[in-house]
Parts: structure tokens; C-alpha cells; sequence
């Protein structure tokens, strides 16, 4: 029995599909090694721009100011009284807990600074509303008797600057917290 010879095998074509993968490939691992440079840089940019500041002014108290190349934030600090422009109910003493001092300042943008102190007495509510109303009289531009938390509210708004006054019961005292928040650049905490 004779075998007859099989003819030749035909080479395989060359494949095609896998250079694209490996172009795919080596295109996604630029793209990452890219991506991870910008964060690497941007981390190192903001680390040497960034500028954190805590100072202790004694007591546990502590203030931080927070510089950056779009802005700055200052919280802490003791809050004057007298800079508040509001009367403080005669009597009444500071809660050294409560209290704040914020200042924040955009390049391009009006500045926001916040002033807010909080007060007690163990006079009644009433009576201390009263004596609000009396010394803030028609400067109010809004009086609420109760807002959603139980307050009794004095809002006085005019010329980029806001003035609260908030009044509420906590155990057998009055609570007084007085904020000034003023809008710009012309005046300072």
C-alpha cells in the first residue's frame, strides 16, 4: 500500500489584531503614567503653596489661619464684644465654649467675616426678648417669635452687613447668641 504525499500546509496569515492591542496597551499606560505625574506635581505644588498656621492664645483656645494661592481662611481668636454692634444684655455672662471668629477672603470675591459670642442669664426669656426689642427697636428688619429650633430671632440687614440676635430657653437660663456677618473688604475682625 502506497501513501500518497500530502501537500504542503499554507502559512497562517499574520495576525493583525494583536498589534492594536498592544498599541491599546502601550497608549493606556501613557495615559496613566501622565495622569499620575499631574497628580504628583499638583500635590507638590499644593504642598509648597499651602500654608496652615495654628496659634495658641492660651486657655485651649487656638487660632488657624489657612493660606493658599486662591484664597485664605482665619478662624479662632477671642471675639470683642464691642465689635459685634450689638448691646449685650446687661448681666448676662460669656460661655467661653461658644463663640467664633471667621474670616475668609477669595481673590476677585467680597470677603466674609463672621463675629458670633453667646451669652446667659437666668432671667426669664421674655424678659430679655423685651429688653431686645426695646434697644434694637426699628433697626429690626425681621423678627421671628419662633423659628424651626424654638428660637426667638432679631434680624437686622443693611449695608453688606447682617446682625443676629437669637434668644432661647436651655434649663432654668436664657441663652443669647449675638453674630455679626459683614460682606466685603472695607472693614476688619
Amino acid at each position: 500500500m502506497a501513501t500518497s504525499p500530502r501537500p504542503p500546509i499554507p502559512p497562517q496569515p499574520p495576525r493583525t489584531g494583536s498589534h492594536v492591542v498592544a498599541i491599546a496597551l502601550l497608549t493606556l499606560a501613557l495615559i496613566v503614567l501622565v495622569c499620575g505625574l499631574a497628580v504628583w506635581m499638583g500635590l507638590r505644588f499644593l504642598s509648597r503653596s499651602v500654608k496652615v498656621q495654628v496659634e495658641d492664645s492660651g486657655g485651649g483656645k487656638k487660632a488657624i489661619a489657612i493660606k493658599t494661592p486662591v484664597g485664605s481662611l482665619d478662624v479662632g481668636g477671642e471675639v470683642d464684644e464691642g465689635r459685634l454692634g450689638l448691646p449685650v444684655y446687661p448681666g448676662a455672662t460669656r460661655v467661653k465654649k461658644e463663640g467664633a471668629k471667621v474670616n475668609i477672603d477669595l481673590p476677585g470675591e467680597e470677603s466674609v467675616r463672621v463675629l458670633a459670642a453667646v451669652f446667659e442669664t437666668p432671667d426669664e426669656l421674655e424678659k430679655v426678648k423685651e429688653f431686645y426689642k426695646e434697644r434694637l427697636g426699628s433697626e429690626v428688619t425681621k423678627f421671628t417669635e419662633r423659628n424651626h429650633e424654638g428660637k426667638t430671632v432679631f434680624e437686622i440687614k443693611r449695608h453688606g452687613q447682617e446682625r443676629i440676635v437669637a434668644l432661647h430657653q436651655v434649663g432654668g437660663h436664657t441663652r443669647i447668641a449675638l453674630a455679626r456677618v459683614t460682606h466685603g473688604r472695607e472693614e476688619t475682625n
